[in-house]
């Protein structure tokens, strides 16, 4: 097919952004390759892996051998559980590309600059450090120093970044995996069900508005069974994504052939 330069915007979303992945897969399989992508937080691994040359049924591998809470990652006299320094030579071992520049594709990530109170969008330069950043979920991991200043979560100020492919393609699809549905007390009954729920809700009840930029927004509906750090779950949330991917395929394959 002739398609126009097609755009990707991941969402955040811990482990929920393996649903990203799943439809990764489903839009590859109907000869819908992105050639631009941002993302945020989970999303913007998703994004780097796939960039790097992964391909979307390889990436769950990446989230199970990437720690979430080890012993020897634990942070030492600096905010946070886990040490996000540590983070880096477990991402060198998948990201080959040193730079943003030396991966196949062009791709730009969020992170919160903690210092400036700014956000700041990642695309040239260093890769691994703005990459970890983004995914620098506080409290559970240390913000991450960058050129003298410490940068965290970018699903903290945009956890759904359309803005940085707006002039960069023609055709915008959106992968959005944290629905704020109505949940139950049992759903919220522990201090980290709690603490994800405020973030969660906080975070992502403004970004529906976002959606109209997108010529397509993927949303599964099930993924919000799924906790933020549930790596329990990593296969299903890939699985969750793809099957519903599955499902909506016409609709995308519509919205791209009409673009032509």
């Amino acid at each position: 097919m002739g398609f126009k330069k097609i755009g990707l915007a991941l969402s955040g979303g811990g482990v929920k952004a393996l649903a990203h992945a799943g439809f990764l897969k489903v839009l590859l399989e109907n000869g819908i390759a992105p050639h631009v992508l941002s993302g945020t937080s989970g999303g913007a691994l998703v994004a780097a892996l796939y960039a790097q040359g992964y391909q979307p049924d390889e990436m769950p591998k990446f989230f199970k051998e990437t720690p979430m809470f080890k012993f020897s990652l634990f942070a030492l006299n600096k905010p946070g559980i886990m040490d996000s320094e540590k983070y880096s030579s477990i991402f060198k071992n998948y990201f080959k590309a040193e730079t943003f520049e030396q991966l196949n594709l062009p791709i730009t990530i969020t992170a919160t600059n903690i210092s400036t109170g700014k956000l700041q969008y990642f695309s040239k330069g260093e890769l691994i450090k703005p990459l970890i950043a983004s995914s620098a979920l506080p409290p559970y991991f240390s913000p991450i120093e960058i050129e003298g200043e410490l940068f965290s979560d970018g699903g903290i100020l945009n956890n759904f970044p359309t803005e940085p492919l707006k002039k960069k393609c023609d055709l915008l699809l959106g992968s959005f995996v944290n629905p704020v549905n109505p949940i139950e007390k049992k759903d919220v009954n522990n201090t980290l069900k709690y603490i994800s729920r405020v973030y969660h809700v906080g975070m992502d009840a403004a970004y529906y508005r976002k959606f109209k930029s997108c010529n397509y927004v993927f949303l599964p509906p099930e993924i919000d069974k799924i906790g933020l750090l549930d790596t329990k779950m990593i296969d299903k949330a890939y699985q969750i994504g793809y099957d519903h991917a599955t499902s909506e395929i016409k609709k995308v394959l519509e919205e791209v052939e009409s673009s032509i």
